[in-house]
């Protein structure tokens, strides 16, 4: 019996609050957030299906709403392992329960508001009691305990709201689910006091975690060109034209996070934190749109010409996303980060802005203007255009590695 109690502390013992940051440990992702995260990969599968399936206004609104609930589970187990992830049955079990709610948020996306409003809101209601109760059971200092007071008032109103849901329909159900995500959404932002007083957050478990988010999103887009190739019945040198340049725009979007927000430190404050955090919901957002449309351009293009209604999902969500790329300036540090040496002086922020906002002004004026193209001319018109902000991030690395030599040398020989 004592060995079954020894074994239960170890693997099923209460967390401790981790202090990687504080005594300069560098943390990685572990295999179980990656394992976690394939469950939010059937659910970008469904929404981007939403979009791909009939892009409309009105469809865009609901893939935007269904958006928000859906990333805001994942933001808030990535957080709460930030806090207290640890290798042993129990956190294990948590994860694996924690996935389920996510599967049953995809089958509602993919079975529609119609048939399938419950079977989300009852999903996000588990998921939302389940990350409650984590927080209060780990929490044992006095301030770990507030924080997880304040969470759990938040959290709690939130998951009323969505219960009361349940029980009546038509617009007003969406309304009180419109009102319960504000509520999850802003909450956080009312601990912010008590989070200073604990150790602070990682900055490198949780700019990779993000990262490895966006390039799930990125995989759709990849998954989109190679799908509507697929998809196509009568296979020809415009297909094949169409498919690689859809894989381009996946490479440059890539490209583009890589050295403008990953490759930049998100400045050492919580409130920079959680902008840098919160930026990456509209962008996976747009990420996944475009998937979206270059899905439903590869797959249609053999036709001589693209629909406004699909130009515009591929325009629209691409001048998005950079717009969203462009703005986590504000929030990130004017240097560089990990391996890469990049000095981002105010000059070369403000190039790299305008360049982006150039890159937008483009894209949209394509969508605008670019009836009757087909989908190889799209595409390549939007590759073109994407390698503006690209070149031009190129152009500052190395001629910010070239002074950083210029330097060295220098300094060798004094």
């Amino acid at each position: 019996m004592s060995i079954f109690k020894d074994a239960m502390h170890v693997w099923w013992a209460k967390p401790t609050i981790r202090t990687d940051e504080n005594e300069e440990l560098e943390r990685k992702t572990t295999w179980l957030e990656l394992f976690y995260d394939l469950s939010f990969v059937g659910i970008l599968a469904q929404l981007s299906h939403l979009l791909y399936q009939a892009p409309s206004w009105e469809n865009a609104g609901i893939f935007a709403f269904l958006f928000v609930p859906a990333w805001w589970i994942w933001n808030s187990s990535t957080y709460y392992n930030e806090r207290y992830e640890r290798n042993d049955i129990r956190h294990r079990v948590f994860t694996f329960l924690g996935m389920i709610p996510m599967a049953g948020i995809a089958y509602a996306i993919h079975s529609g508001l119609e048939k399938g409003a419950n079977i989300f809101a009852i999903s996000y209601i588990v998921s939302r009691i389940l990350i409650i109760y984590l927080w209060f059971s780990a929490a044992s200092s006095p301030t770990e305990k507030k924080l997880s007071r304040q969470f759990f008032i938040g959290f709690s109103i939130s998951v009323i709201l969505w219960s009361i849901s349940l029980f009546v329909s038509g617009s007003f159900k969406y309304m009180l689910w419109g009102a319960a995500m504000v509520i999850d959404l802003v909450t956080p932002i009312f601990t912010l006091k008590t989070q200073l007083l604990l150790p602070k957050i990682s900055v490198h478990h949780i700019p990779e975690r993000f990262g490895l988010l966006t390039i799930l999103t990125i995989g759709e887009t990849v998954i989109g060109a190679i799908n509507g190739f697929s998809a196509n019945k009568e296979i020809n040198i415009w297909v094949g034209v169409a498919c690689a340049l859809g894989l381009v725009v996946s490479f440059l979007i890539w490209w583009l996070y890589h050295d403008h927000v990953l490759y930049r430190l998100f400045k050492k404050n919580i409130w920079a934190i959680l902008g840098w955090s919160y930026l990456h919901l509209p962008l996976a957002m747009g990420i996944t749109a475009v998937g979206a449309g270059i899905l439903a351009l590869v797959t249609g293009s053999y036709h001589d010409e693209i629909v406004d209604s699909i130009r515009w999902l591929i325009c629209g969500s691409l001048a998005f996303t950079i717009f969203i790329i462009s703005l986590f300036a504000f929030v990130s540090e004017n240097e560089g980060h990990q391996e890469k040496v990049i000095e981002f002086h105010k000059k070369h922020t403000t190039y790299l802005f305008g360049f982006k906002v150039v890159s937008i002004v483009l894209i949209l004026l394509v969508g605008f203007f670019g009836k009757g193209l087909n989908a190889a001319t799209l595409l390549a018109l939007l590759v073109f255009i994407l390698f503006i902000p690209a070149i031009n991030g190129v152009y500052i690395w190395l001629n910010s590695h070239l002074i950083q030599q210029k330097i060295s040398n220098t300094n060798e020989n004094i």
